[in-house]
């Protein structure tokens, strides 16, 4: 059986079809939905890659999604596999170095882990180079999670905060 056949006996749901172009919002997405409900509506396949934009066979990828899963089939997004940067061996040691150690421990003038010192402190390691998002991918991989950073009050000087907490209460006093 052709493609044209396959399509031309598939039954199109304008009901489902509009339901899922508005709630996906990607526009690759929406051009693959756009696409089959042309076909649907009696447009040839030229007018059809015309009128999207889209190359013949990526317009034939799209009719055998259809054909073989439906509209549900059109909106699976993209996956693309991720070349890991690093190791499973590196990424336990981050975290071990994230539960167990501060910055300071590596040169770092700073108590707390931010996106931002962990990028440093891995390209200090082992000179790769991280992405804030990419960062907090490897996080959630690794079952943490990250917070907004706070004051550290831990190197202190206990007589300067007595000072100035005393500084404080007497200017409000006033």
């Amino acid at each position: 059986m052709t493609r044209s056949e396959q399509l031309s006996k598939r039954s199109f749901e304008e009901e489902e079809w509009q339901k899922l172009f508005y709630k996906y919002q990607q526009q690759y997405i929406r051009r693959r939905l756009e696409a089959i409900k042309y076909l649907h509506d009696g447009k040839s396949r030229q007018e059809v890659m015309d009128k999207i934009g889209c190359a013949r066979q990526t317009l034939i990828t799209w009719i055998d999604k259809y054909c073989q899963g439906g509209l549900k089939a059109l909106v699976t997004p993209i996956k693309s596999k991720r070349i890991q940067r690093l190791s499973s061996e590196q990424k336990e040691e981050i975290k071990r170095m994230l539960l167990e150690k501060k910055p300071t421990d590596y040169g770092i003038d700073r108590q707390i882990w931010t996106g931002k010192i962990i990028i440093e402190v891995v390209q200090q390691r082992w000179g790769i180079e991280l992405k804030d998002s990419r960062t907090y991918d490897i996080l959630k991989e690794m079952g943490l999670s990250h917070q907004k950073a706070h004051r550290d009050y831990e190197n202190s000087d206990p007589k300067v905060q007595k000072e100035f907490v005393t500084t404080i209460k007497k200017n409000w006093q006033n």
